[in-house]
């Protein structure tokens, strides 16, 4: 019996499974030794073969080549640091052609420490024929046209460049007596009419177009795009000069675009499988949870006074159930769309029998202190998931001192203390969570608001971009303070005034 034949034992997991593999996007998942593990069925339409003749192999036993060597070396980064991984790749195909793809890696870890490495690819073919277009366009203009990049080296050259100047080489120092240094360049738009020596020694009046240094990809590397027009042969040229700038100006904006539109077309893929897959698991998972839960409730009776030694075991499991519950929960709090049911109530007090009831639960080697500056104020907001913001941050709070344990961690240099604290802040109430912790990096900061990052071998990644989730439903935002060592400050702002929001905008 394979792998597949083993889980479709489990109605649950067959029906999840049934659920990736009607995804229209290629999904798939190796393990730490890059060997395939899982496949969907769109994944393997590309490759051109079945599940099973995947699994347990590696990319470069499959198609090997260099476009593969480079993405097992990105699956290995990965699997050894836990980076976030988003990188455009080639995918070798069984008929030799090769498919450029976003490719978004993340790494899973189980509770049994095993790690995965899960991956979502998403065709660049229309991004690539698209630039394709601009290149085109770029070389059939009447018009001398080179890409300079910030350090001063020539990233495209059009073939009426290098008719007029030559080699790339001869093109930047002929360029460099017009505009200066290429390090230097004017950081503005710039339009220059002068006399430039061609290839053949001639001198040529040209007018010099520079767009200015422009941000046009992922990697924030600046470039500018100088356009060169002939206006000794045709003074005719001169009258267009402020349209070759508008099109030059037009063309950056554009590239601008498809990158943005490239990145919330992928946004908005993931969340809305995100929202399809939470759908699922709440349905189909939270009953049979329900029913190991009643179930070990009974035996725990039954049981009871017999001296079995098994209560650790029955612990474990009621645990085990906990968990698997909190994490359904904020898969839906992070992908709920439903209306907020908000009313106006005492935050302080509210706040007060909340924190009441979470300090049970946590570590007896933690202080929680509380600062209620609202006044008795009436704030509007919904209860439920308020409550599940402000767990979700206590609890965060606790285990970045104490890990899942309940002694403090060996870095922890003062006693573990959560500080909550209430103020008004303008047009808004916050509620701030602090820690006395290990605080995080400005790496970190910036990426923990993205869905499945996480600092911890058994977290979800899914905790703070749900509270920030909560946040902006009630018309607030998540602010996050933090510097290695100095601990960290979560600030939950809400509006005094409830605010009607698009629950599907937000």
């Amino acid at each position: 019996m394979n792998d597949r034949s083993a889980r479709a034992k489990d109605l649950s997991a067959e029906f999840l499974m049934q659920i990736l593999d009607s995804l229209p996007t290629p999904i798939w998942a190796k393990d730490a030794q890059g060997r395939f593990v899982y496949s969907n069925r769109k994944n393997n339409e590309i490759f051109g073969c079945r599940e099973r003749d995947l699994l347990g192999k590696t990319e470069d036993a499959l198609y090997p080549s260099a476009q593969v060597a480079q993405a097992m070396a990105n699956d290995r980064m990965v699997i050894e640091t836990g980076t976030i991984c988003s990188v455009e790749e080639k995918i070798g195909l069984p008929d030799g052609r090769e498919l450029p793809v976003l490719s978004r890696k993340v790494r899973m870890v189980t509770p049994k420490k095993d790690a995965f490495l899960l991956g979502i690819n998403f065709s660049l073919i229309e991004v690539k024929k698209r630039e394709e277009q601009y290149q085109a366009l770029a070389e059939t203009v009447p018009v001398g046209v080179v890409q300079i990049e910030e350090g001063g080296a020539i990233s495209f050259i059009n073939p009426l460049m290098h008719e007029y100047f030559g080699g790339d080489a001869l093109a930047l120092e002929s360029l460099s007596d017009a505009l200066g240094s290429p390090a230097n360049f004017p950081g503005d738009a710039a339009r220059i009419e002068c006399a430039l020596k061609d290839k053949a020694g001639e001198e040529r009046r040209v007018l010099v177009i520079s767009s200015g240094w422009l941000t046009l990809f992922k990697n924030k590397t600046r470039s500018a795009i100088v356009s060169v027009i002939d206006v000794s042969e045709n003074a005719e040229l001169k009258r267009i000069n402020e349209e070759i700038l508008r099109l030059n100006r037009e063309l950056a904006t554009s590239m601008q675009k498809l990158k943005d539109a490239q990145d919330a077309l992928v946004k908005k893929g993931r969340l809305e499988q995100m929202g399809q897959l939470t759908a699922t698991i709440a349905h189909e998972l939270r009953n049979p949870l329900g029913a190991v839960r009643t179930s070990v409730f009974l035996v725990e009776r039954k049981l009871k006074g017999k001296g079995l030694g098994i209560e650790a075991q029955l612990q474990r499991i009621n645990n085990g159930v906990t968990r698997c519950d909190g994490i359904i929960t904020q898969l839906l709090d992070f992908s709920r769309t439903k209306k907020l049911e908000c009313r106006s109530a005492d935050l302080d007090q509210w706040l007060v029998s909340l924190v009441e009831e979470e300090v049970r639960r946590l570590s007896s080697c933690i202080n929680v202190a509380c600062y209620l500056g609202l006044e008795n104020a009436e704030i509007p907001f919904d209860p439920a998931r308020l409550e599940r913001a402000v767990v979700n941050l206590i609890s965060n709070a606790s285990e970045a001192m104490v890990g899942n344990s309940d002694q403090p961690l060996p870095d922890m240099k003062e006693e573990p203390t959560i500080t909550i604290t209430t103020r008004r802040a303008g047009e808004y109430a916050e509620i701030e969570v602090a820690d006395n912790g290990p605080g995080m990096s400005s790496e970190v900061i910036e990426k923990v608001r993205e869905p499945l990052f996480t600092t911890k071998s058994f977290g979800t990644g899914l905790g703070v971009p749900a509270v920030e989730q909560i946040a902006i439903q009630h018309g607030g935002a998540l602010n996050i303070e933090s510097e290695p060592g100095m601990g960290a400050r979560f600030i939950l702002r809400l509006p005094l005034v409830h605010v009607e929001r698009d629950e599907e905008a937000a």
